[in-house]
């Protein structure tokens, strides 16, 4: 009776994981071979020197989550079952990742954009001078350490979901075609055992353990809390600028237990929520990389590539 619970979860492990472990090693590669060493007889990116520092850092970031997906397809594909320690891997390196990619995202808008903490930052027109050097530091300091104080507490809320294990309900997708789920039951399961021993083709297979409800769920959010705690001490030892780094990756941190609760407590469902999480995967990655390419395209084919890197102070 779990063929329809089965089926899912198969679409989600064979085609939707894959395709997020390939293009995510892909990834991996591709923008080591932009950041590091000589360039490429192909450019995927044109990366100037200016900006290498937070490139890197979106590079660890791509590294920790592939890591992630690593340890959870040695769970999907060669234990057959979740693994406390894979899991809780899996919730660390994830959480890890999300904040380094938003620590990297800021520190190139930073250079770009806001510029903040120098003559040219975006919001000097409302401040009208910039008084962060002098002892009043930052204009909008109390803002910043408002906004810190909100994150810390923005954490609470993960407290007070219950950490005990989620298992699977496959009755919740049982299929209206009789002979297809006695086949499933009947023929493939008992095959399925004959030489994976152990083998649960439903609850006790596809279960989220403690472990990992604990890291994303208490840990985590504690974290997040102590980090807060310290960007509020950073701002009002007037270290505004190293304030809003941390607050950024602080930001990224508690993202993942926010988007873990979502996608299973709010949902009840692990196979929903295994799905979704899969599916979300797979567009951060084409997200990151379309942000990338357009970011720093290649030289266009009439221009080359030394003259490009030339004039853009990239590594030639």
């Amino acid at each position: 009776m779990d063929l329809g619970a089965a089926i899912l979860a198969l679409f989600t492990g064979l085609v939707v994981k894959v395709a997020v472990m390939i293009f995510g090693g892909w990834m991996v590669v591709k923008l080591y071979r932009a950041s590091h060493g000589d360039a490429p007889r192909r450019l995927w990116l044109l990366l100037p020197e200016e900006h290498l520092p937070e490139v890197r850092l979106l590079w660890w970031s791509l590294l920790l989550f592939f890591v992630a997906e690593l340890v959870c397809g040695i769970e999907v594909y060669v234990l057959f079952q979740s693994n406390p320690w894979f899991s809780g891997i899996h919730a660390v390196t994830s959480a890890l990742g999300m904040g380094l990619f938003t620590l990297g995202v800021y520190l190139y808008l930073d250079k770009k954009l806001f510029r903040y903490g120098e003559r040219a930052c975006l919001v000097n027109r409302i401040c009208r001078g910039c008084t962060i050097e002098e002892p009043a530091g930052c204009t909008y300091r109390t803002t910043l350490l408002l906004t810190a104080t909100f994150v810390g507490l923005a954490a609470l809320p993960a407290f007070f979901v219950p950490t005990d294990p989620m298992h699977a309900d496959p009755t919740r997708w049982v299929l209206p075609f009789a002979s297809w789920n006695a086949f499933y039951d009947e023929t493939y399961v008992p095959w399925v055992r004959s030489f994976v021993p152990g083998y649960e083709p439903s609850s006790i297979a596809y279960t989220l353990p403690a472990s990992m409800m604990w890291i994303e769920f208490r840990i985590q959010p504690a974290i997040v809390m102590v980090l807060a705690a310290v960007a509020v001490a950073l701002g009002r030892a007037g270290r505004e600028r190293d304030a809003a780094k941390v607050l950024v990756f602080t930001v990224g941190l508690l993202c993942y237990p926010y988007f873990e609760l979502v996608l299973y407590r709010v949902t009840g469902d692990v196979y929903i929520g295994s799905l979704g999480h899969e599916v979300a995967e797979f567009w951060f990655l084409v997200a990151m990389a379309e942000f990338l390419r357009r970011t720093f395209p290649p030289p266009k084919p009439d221009r080359p590539a030394d003259e490009a890197c030339e004039a853009s102070g990239a590594p030639a």
